[in-house]
């Protein structure tokens, strides 16, 4: 036998034996798509009509805020005009949930006052009008909490520049905020407001002093619009307590912002850091020089004009105090931030901004043990049709359905090394689908053997010996098995080109699987046969005899 045909085998042996050590030594594993992993697929479709360039961009975006919440081997995909995001193997499905809600574009807006939170009111509650009003003096002190509240509200966080400049007060220069966005907000009495008028720059005043402010709805995400007067609630863990804020048009968007990251103080406290874009630095600073005018360092309680909230679908997920009029394209939002808080502030403004806005369509959960089930079966599935045909290649081909055996061997071992590593290079992830691939590509590798045994069988029927056939039958073999290869190849390149989803995973899997094919069958069919060909131990062998299976005599081994 040749030196090289040895090599050929050990080298091919070996590989397989070294990658599958190196992933049982690493403790790698390929990873689990949803349906084999458990939990949640979300299906998110787009209000109006979005062109496919603005529609790629909000995947993308949506896609780096789902990996920015460490969700492993994530999935966001386009399906038509629906984007549909599968995250496998979430344990807090709540949390990642509330996150891929929370898509519409980020605004900052500038605050105009604070509100009590929203209490439904009851059908039987007669509305406060001035012939029933009653007399200041007959509201106990406990009601005086319900009452809108204007200045003195707790400061959430500072923002200052990095590093802080010098504070130069200077007339306010043109800003895309109206001058109405911070109107005077002292009203001669409070009175009730009906909760169904929209909040204008005319009624803001009215508004900010209204009696019945616990009865005022909040704006819903749908009116959550850059040019009007919202009012909206603070985000659950943002730490701005349960009051609502009374916010202005948008001053910039989230396109404002290039990078946000957190850091950590030398005392331990956390923050987060902000980059602006060029325009967007610019913008920053024009609505600063206004909210500064309103910032005091030494007054006990904050004017809510100094503040600017950095609003996500219709809530409040900071309000920092603008502590300086000039900020050269970099910030930084301090305060009493816990990790967590501050993580997640930096992914809202870094990730925050999407061109277009999404309703979701549909929320499947599915659990863990459904998918060790769906697993279990398709592996039972796999395992049961690969021993079937295993048993008949041994029956029919005798000694060579042991080289059936051993290549499925060699190759199933190299192919779960390839696909660990994509998995942990490449987050490529495993579905049923794929597995269904991985099955379907065994019959193909078998196909192979069969294609040269058969070419084999004939040329020992034509009066060659097993010794002088293997070599000639391969050259001969190898040419319709790479023509078969080539169009299963290829029918799966145009799979996974053309389709999404599962079938994409399919179609990757037998596409993988049919180029390893051509690979074994070169580099271990064919030197195993040449080997098993040239050894009376297995051409005459009684019940392995290859020359049995072949259907010749055992005489014509010589």
């Amino acid at each position: 036998m040749k030196r090289s045909l040895i090599y050929s085998l050990i080298g091919i042996i070996g590989l397989a034996i070294v990658a599958l050590g190196a992933c049982f030594a690493t403790g790698d594993t390929p990873l689990l798509g949803l349906d084999l992993r458990g939990g949640v697929s979300v299906v998110l479709q787009p209000q109006g009509t979005v062109d496919n360039a603005t529609l790629q961009q909000a995947v993308t975006i949506i896609d780096r805020r789902v990996n920015s919440l460490g969700v492993a081997n994530s999935n966001i995909q386009r399906q038509g005009k629906d984007v549909v995001i599968n995250l496998p193997g979430i344990k807090d499905s709540q949390s990642a949930l509330t996150e891929l809600g929370t898509t519409a574009t980020l605004y900052f807006r500038p605050v105009i006052c604070q509100f009590p939170p929203y209490v439904a009111s009851s059908p039987s509650t007669t509305p406060t009008t001035a012939a029933n009003k009653a007399p200041a003096t007959t509201v106990p002190k406990s009601s005086a909490t319900t009452a809108p509240k204007a200045l003195g509200a707790p400061r959430p966080a500072i923002l200052t520049s990095a590093p802080l400049p010098a504070v130069t007060v200077t007339p306010a220069p043109a800003v895309t905020v109206p001058a109405t966005a911070t109107p005077a907000l002292t009203v001669p009495s409070a009175a009730p407001v009906s909760p169904t008028t929209p909040i204008t720059a005319a009624n803001v005043a009215q508004f900010c002093s209204a009696s019945n402010g616990t009865q005022i709805p909040s704006t819903t995400p749908a009116k959550d619009l850059q040019g009007s007067y919202v009012l909206v609630p603070a985000a659950a863990g943002s730490g701005l307590g349960t009051n609502r804020f009374v916010l202005g048009p948008a001053d910039l968007t989230g396109r404002a912002v290039s990078n946000a990251y957190v850091a950590v103080g030398s005392t331990g406290a956390y923050s987060v850091q902000l980059q602006f874009t060029s325009a967007g630095g610019k913008a920053f600073d024009r609505m600063a020089a206004i909210r500064n005018r309103y910032y005091s360092a030494t007054a006990t309680t904050v004017d809510p004009r100094s503040q600017e909230a950095i609003d996500l679908d219709g809530q409040v997920e900071s309000a920092p105090t603008i502590q300086s009029s000039s900020f050269n394209g970099q910030a930084s939002i301090s305060g009493s931030f816990t990790s967590s808080q501050a993580s997640a502030l930096a992914l809202v403004l870094k990730y925050g901004s999407l061109p277009v806005r999404f309703t979701p369509q549909s929320v499947q959960t599915v659990s863990a043990t459904i998918g060790k089930d769906s697993l279990h079966a398709g592996l039972l599935a796999g395992a049961g049709g690969i021993v079937v045909v295993l048993l008949y290649m041994i029956l029919y081909y005798r000694a060579l359905g042991l080289v059936v055996l051993l290549g499925l061997g060699v190759g199933g071992a190299l192919l779960y090394s390839l696909l660990t590593l994509l998995s942990q290079t490449s987050s490529l992830t495993l579905t049923l689908s794929s597995i269904t691939g991985i099955i379907v590509s065994v019959g193909i590798t078998v196909d192979s053997y069969v294609v040269y045994f058969e070419r084999l069988k004939d040329e020992v029927r034509g009066g060659r010996t097993i010794r002088q056939s293997t070599e000639r039958s391969f050259a001969r073999a190898f040419r319709t098995v790479l023509t078969a290869d080539f169009v299963s190849f290829l029918a799966a390149l145009i799979l996974y080109l053309l389709t999404v989803g599962d079938v994409r995973g399919f179609a990757f899997t037998l596409g993988l699987s049919t180029l390893l094919d051509v690979f074994t069958a070169y580099f271990f069919i064919r030197p195993m046969v040449i080997a098993v060909g040239r050894r009376r131990t297995f051409t005459e062998n009684r019940f392995l005899g290859v020359a049995r299976g072949l259907g010749a005599s055992a005489g014509g081994t010589g």
